[in-house]
C-alpha cells in the first residue's frame, strides 16, 4: 500500500471513530464498533477492547470482533497481569512480534490465543489516566510498525475521551437518581417524623401536663382553713414526678431531632455518647480527632446510629466495635460486630426490601461522596465501613484535608 493510500485510510478510520464515539451509544456498543473498524484498518485478524474497572483494579473485556464478542464482560485480568494488564498498569504501549516469547503474555482459553502470534497493545489515556487498553492481534508473525502504533494510539485516545464522557454522564445520572430518591424519602420521613412527634407530645407530654395541672389544682384546694398538710404533700409529690417525666420526654424528643452533642463536642465524642446508650452488649469505641464539614459529621453520626441499631435488633452480638480514624484516603468510620452475620444474597435482598436500614446508610454515604463497604458472612459478624474523602486542599492556605 502506498504512503498516500495509507494516510488516506488512517484519516477515514479516524473519521469513522469520531462518528462512532460521538453517537448516542453505550460504552459496550462503542467498543464493539471500534473493534471492527480497527481490525479492518490495521489489516489485523482480531481486536479486543478492555476497560479498566477502578473499583476492582482489573481490566475487563468490553468489546471484541466476532466470535469473541460473546465473552464480553466475562474475561478479566488484574492490573499488571498479561500484556493488557501490563499496559494498563504502566500506561505504555507494547509491540509484541511473538507473544509466546514475551513473559508478560497470559494465555486465555476463551480468546483462543493459540491462533495468533503477533500483537500490539496501547493504553487509552484520558486526562493522564488509563481508562482502557486497545489490543490488535495477527495470526501470522508480523512486525507492527510505527505507523500502526501512531494510528492505534490516536484511536485509543479518541475512545478514551468517549469512555470518560460516558462514565461521567453515567455517574451524574446515578447521582441525580440517588438525590431524587433521597429527596422523596426525606419528605416522606419528615412527614412520618412530624406525625410521630405529634403523637408523642399529645399522648405523653400533653397528658402528663394535664395531669400535673389537676394535681396542682387539688393541692390548691386542699390548702384551706383545715389545712391538710399530708394531702398537699402527696399531690405536690405527684406533680413533681409528672413534671420530671414530662421534662425527660421533652428532652428525648428534642434529642431525637438533633444530636446536640455534635454541636457541643464534635463527632468523636458524639460516637462515644452513642455507644454509651447501648445496653446488653460490650461496646468498644475508639475515635481520633477528625475535621469534616458539619453535614458530613451528621451523616456519619446517623450512619453509625443506624448501624448500631441494626446490631441491637438483628445481629445477636455480644461485642460491637466503633472506629473513627483519619488516613491519607479520608476519614474512615468502621462499625463491626461478632454477631450471626448473613450472606451476600441476604444483603442484596435486604437492600431491595429497604430493610436493616441499609438503603438509608448507602444513600447517606453517596450524598457526601463517601465509599461504603458492607462485609458479612454467616457466623462471622458484620462490618460496615464508610470512607469520606478529604476535601480538596485550599491553595490559599495550604492545609490539605481541612475546610
Amino acid at each position: 500500500m502506498s504512503e498516500a493510500a495509507r494516510g488516506h485510510g488512517s484519516v477515514r478510520l479516524l473519521e469513522h471513530i469520531i462518528e462512532v464515539t460521538s453517537a448516542d451509544l453505550d460504552v459496550r456498543e462503542v467498543s464493539q464498533r471500534v473493534a471492527a473498524l480497527v481490525t479492518a484498518a490495521t489489516d489485523s485478524d482480531v481486536c479486543f477492547v478492555h476497560l479498566v474497572d477502578d473499583e476492582l483494579q482489573r481490566v475487563v473485556l468490553a468489546g471484541a470482533t466476532p466470535p469473541f464478542d460473546e465473552h464480553v464482560g466475562r474475561v478479566q485480568l488484574a492490573l499488571g497481569e498479561g500484556i493488557a494488564g501490563w499496559v494498563a498498569k504502566h500506561a505504555k504501549p507494547a509491540v509484541v512480534p511473538d507473544k509466546w516469547k514475551d513473559n508478560r503474555y497470559r494465555y486465555i482459553p476463551e480468546l483462543r490465543g493459540q491462533d495468533f502470534t503477533s500483537m500490539v497493545s496501547v493504553p487509552m489515556l484520558a486526562r493522564g489516566r488509563v481508562v482502557g487498553v486497545l489490543n490488535v492481534h495477527s495470526r501470522a508473525a508480523r512486525d507492527y510498525g510505527d505507523d500502526d502504533l501512531v494510528l492505534l494510539t490516536q484511536v485509543a485516545n479518541l475512545m478514551a475521551g468517549a469512555i470518560e464522557n460516558a462514565r461521567l454522564y453515567r455517574r451524574l445520572a446515578e447521582r441525580e437518581e440517588v438525590l431524587e430518591r433521597f429527596a422523596s424519602r426525606t419528605v416522606e420521613a419528615q412527614e412520618l417524623e412530624r406525625r410521630r412527634l405529634a403523637g408523642e407530645i399529645h399522648d405523653g407530654i400533653s397528658q402528663r401536663l394535664v395531669s400535673l395541672w389537676y394535681h396542682l389544682l387539688a393541692a390548691d384546694d386542699a390548702v384551706g382553713p383545715a389545712e391538710d398538710a399530708s394531702t398537699v404533700r402527696r399531690e405536690l409529690g405527684m406533680a413533681k414526678e409528672l413534671a420530671t417525666e414530662a421534662l425527660a420526654e421533652a428532652r428525648g424528643a428534642i434529642t431525637g431531632l438533633r444530636p446536640f452533642v455534635l454541636d457541643d463536642l464534635g463527632l468523636g465524642p458524639g460516637l462515644e455518647s452513642l455507644g454509651r446508650t447501648l445496653t446488653g452488649l460490650e461496646v468498644d469505641v475508639d475515635v481520633e480527632p477528625v475535621v469534616l464539614p458539619p453535614h458530613a459529621e451528621v451523616a456519619l453520626y446517623r450512619i453509625a446510629q443506624e448501624a448500631l441499631q441494626n446490631v441491637v435488633k438483628h445481629a445477636e452480638a455480644t461485642t460491637v466495635r466503633v472506629r473513627l480514624t483519619s488516613a491519607d484516603d479520608g476519614v474512615r468510620l468502621v462499625v463491626s460486630d461478632d454477631g450471626v452475620g448473613f450472606d451476600e444474597d441476604s444483603i442484596a435482598g435486604a437492600e431491595r426490601r429497604h430493610s436493616y436500614g441499609l438503603v438509608g446508610i448507602r444513600e447517606r454515604a453517596e450524598l457526601i461522596g463517601a465509599s461504603l463497604r458492607l462485609a458479612s458472612r454467616p457466623g462471622t459478624g458484620t462490618t460496615v465501613e464508610v470512607v469520606v474523602p478529604h476535601p480538596p486542599a485550599d491553595p490559599g492556605h495550604g492545609h490539605p484535608g481541612k475546610v
